[in-house]
């Protein structure tokens, strides 16, 4: 009891002026730069240091692509890890279907799934220099770790899900989402009535395909990816939100730099 004692009564006595903890906004922050910079290395910038702060500093040269930059931050990837996991069950469960059809496109998006991890993308973020520094709201302060990748202009575009075989088709411009599917063909396990267009900077378009409810003609910028969602009367079966989740997944995957 007397060494408690005398434990509490030093407490009481020591100087507190040193021993404060810094929070978190205190302390400088490490973030790194890779991909088209003239300054591709780990930055680091004062508390409070916003994104564009960074940018400034890594240079991005005429080459970047700034509509597939992206920002990776390792707390969003915590929701992305729990996305993926609940899209994996989902398709074993879609993989037991008695349609065959459905059974292989199930298959096919698992093994996609499966070669990509979280990325703690955070989905859209602008990256524009000026912009940033007059919109200071889509300007956001760095966290420790942070990680910015910015690709090369890339010249092709991704169609992936209910199709017979994945497709990475040429880039043209101004050519509707569903132009591409005639050089990638669905399947009849894809959903007559929807199509999927995730844009590079991470923003995803539901578009209507049928008569009933067609949407606008959507072009997809270089980098994109068109899904092709499974029958919805089949994915409902297991998840009645899992297209939109696909989707939301898949634009958390990055272009690499």
């Amino acid at each position: 009891m007397k060494l408690r004692a005398w434990a509490l009564l030093t407490a009481f006595l020591l100087p507190t002026s040193g021993l404060a903890t810094p929070s978190a906004t205190d302390l400088p922050v490490q973030a790194r730069v890779s991909g088209e910079a003239e300054s591709e290395s780990v930055f680091t910038l004062p508390p409070g240091g916003r994104l564009s702060v960074l940018l400034i500093a890594a240079q991005p040269r005429d080459t970047a692509y700034l509509l597939g930059a992206a920002l990776l931050r390792e707390h969003e990837r915590a929701q992305q890890v729990r996305l993926r996991a609940g899209l994996a069950h989902d398709l074993a469960e879609l993989q037991r279907s008695p349609s065959p059809v459905l059974a292989e496109a199930a298959a096919s998006l698992s093994v996609w799934l499966q070669a990509h991890a979280p990325t703690g993308r955070i989905i859209p973020q602008l990256m524009d220099m000026r912009l940033l520094q007059v919109q200071p709201l889509q300007n956001p302060v760095l966290q420790q770790g942070d990680v910015v990748q910015l690709p090369a202009r890339p010249t092709t575009v991704r169609v992936i899900g209910a199709v017979a075989q994945a497709c990475t088709l040429d880039h043209e411009p101004r050519r509707d989402a569903k132009a591409y599917l005639r050089s990638c063909p669905a399947t009849v396990a894809a959903d007559p009535d929807l199509l999927f267009v995730i844009q590079p900077d991470g923003r995803v378009q539901q578009l209507g395909s049928a008569a009933w409810n067609r949407s606008d003609p959507q072009p997809v910028a270089p980098g994109g990816t068109v899904y092709v969602p499974l029958r919805v009367a089949a994915s409902n079966g297991v998840d009645e939100h899992f297209n939109e989740e696909f989707a939301a997944f898949i634009a958390t995957q990055p272009i690499a730099p």
